[in-house]
């Protein structure tokens, strides 16, 4: 009997700890105590298709998008400018942190990205038209750096107050990072 209540209070106690930790790895995902945030530049091209090759390739192990699925959801005869497939994205697109706390942006996905901060956000710097569609580009697109696949930038002292970052190759990937002072006002 003693044998069976030790392990199960250690069961109980291994289940707090997993609990713990989660809790505190989401409170780090929002800034709030590792003073780190992360955000994830994804896509999911296919690494099958060869077509994609025709356009620098795709370095994932696994995707399910072709080239011809991403072209065909660029844009809707609906909308006056360039929609994007989904799946090309920043997750988070939203992000809350206080003064001090810097960010990772890793491109997780197979193709390259950008995360530049723009002061409005528009058109990309390919000469691709649809990627731009109806989108005037961005004044800090054109000498904006590319992120490669696997790789990540750190960005810190951002200032309190909404920053405005975007792909410029792929100029829906947006995301708004809201920074507030340390006693969490805005």
């Amino acid at each position: 009997m003693t044998r069976i209540r030790v392990l199960a209070i250690a069961a109980v106690l291994v289940l707090v700890a997993a609990a713990f930790a989660a809790a505190t790895q989401a409170g780090r995902s929002h800034g709030d105590k590792g003073r780190s945030a992360k955000i994830m530049m994804r896509d999911d091209c296919d690494p099958r298709d060869p077509t994609w090759a025709t356009v620098g390739g795709c370095t994932l192990k696994r995707g399910d998008v072709t080239l011809a699925e991403f072209t065909e959801e660029l844009d809707s005869p609906l909308a006056a400018s360039v929609i994007g497939h989904q799946a090309w994205r920043n997750d988070p697109p939203y992000l809350e942190v206080k003064a001090g706390t810097s960010i990772r942006a890793k491109n997780v996905g197979g193709r390259a990205h950008t995360f530049t901060e723009v002061a409005e956000f528009g058109g990309g710097k390919t000469p691709n038209p649809g990627l731009n569609e109806g989108l005037a580009t961005s004044p800090e697109c054109p000498g904006s750096l590319d992120v490669a696949p696997g790789d990540s930038i750190k960005l810190s002292g951002l200032a309190v107050g909404n920053h405005r970052f975007m792909c410029c190759i792929h100029p829906w990937m947006r995301a708004l990072v809201k920074v507030k002072q340390q006693n969490g006002k805005k």
